[in-house]
């Protein structure tokens, strides 16, 4: 590991795994699937709260189906179970190796996932930041960029699997409302990581993320970015340069390939637009998720080709 990235890669291991919560707490580790090549987008998405109250999702999108495809299991499970060996219903996830290698499976209906996903940097913690993790949005959580290898089955079609896989870790407390609005964006290639999270609440702007570059990690200091949205104001393309705390920057350019609105909470709307990219000309895929309060986005959409310019 290069000496400039040890401040991240010191992240203790027990954060790896299943984590004590307040009365208010909730867990999650999605993992994000980008296979524009097939014409697919998803998540495979495990939650759990303080009560042992479990849920499991595994959501498949974009032009290779007619629609969504949508499957689920909720259930209680025991205090004692941990992420080294996480199933129940058609789920599981293993911690092999803390942040770096993680077995995955679904068994469902219509849709049968295995696979291996391998790290390709160290976790960025949140609480690395000088200012830590809005506590409104969890106690912590990780963002880590890797490869899955293995195999996507879908109504008895299969989709071998050699790609990036996005992986978000949280813990903590989630008050989804409280954002006004934010972007959470992620960008990979083969040689460079990008990810921020510009979070809109109480009247202020907080930004926290990585640029991941020569295998140095270092934290995002500021983005500027354009967007160009379609008439019911889901993002069609996002430009953005993003400037690390060592002065370095990078152009990504994002332009989506599948979208698909997640409804999770009364008060917001999670719009989703699932990315080719390109980092300075390298090529890669990404996630751009943009959350809306619902009465908002409900005003704004019908000015949306008049005035989002």
């Amino acid at each position: 590991m290069p000496e400039t990235t040890k401040e991240f890669a010191a992240f203790p291991v027990e954060h790896a795994y299943r984590h004590k919560l307040a009365d208010d707490g909730r867990e999650s580790a999605t993992h994000q699937f980008v296979l524009p090549q097939y014409g697919i987008a998803g998540f495979y998405y495990p939650t759990v709260r303080a009560n042992g109250h479990a849920k499991g999702r595994l959501h498949l999108f974009g032009p290779a189906f007619e629609a969504p495809i949508e499957e689920e299991i909720e259930q209680m499970v025991p205090p004692d179970m941990d992420f080294d060996d996480w199933r129940f219903g058609p789920l599981l996830m293993a911690v092999r190796e803390p942040f770096k290698t993680i077995d995955l499976g679904w068994v469902g209906d219509r849709i049968q996932f295995e696979g291996q996903w391998k790290a390709i940097h160290p976790p960025y913690a949140f609480s690395s930041h000088p200012k830590g993790n809005p506590p409104y949005y969890g106690d912590d959580r990780t963002e880590q960029h890797g490869i899955i290898q293995g195999n996507l089955r879908v109504d008895g079609r299969d989709y071998p699997l050699n790609d990036f896989m996005i992986r978000d870790h949280s813990w903590g407390p989630r008050v989804w409302g409280l954002n006004q609005h934010y972007k959470w964006i992620h960008a990979t290639t083969p040689s460079v990581s990008v990810h921020f999270f510009e979070m809109m609440s109480f009247g202020k702007v907080e930004t926290r993320g990585y640029l991941y570059k020569d295998g140095v990690m270092r934290h995002v200091a500021s983005v500027d970015y354009d967007i160009d949205f379609d008439a019911d104001m889901m993002h069609d393309r996002f430009r953005v340069t993003v400037t690390d705390t060592d002065g370095r920057s990078v152009f990504v350019d994002c332009k989506a390939f599948a979208k698909y609105q997640l409804d999770l909470d009364p008060v917001v709307l999670l719009n989703e637009s699932v990315v080719t990219a390109t980092i300075d000309g390298e090529e890669g895929t990404g996630w751009c998720e943009f959350c809306w309060n619902r009465d908002y986005l409900k005003f704004a959409t019908p000015y949306v080709e008049r005035f989002a310019w």
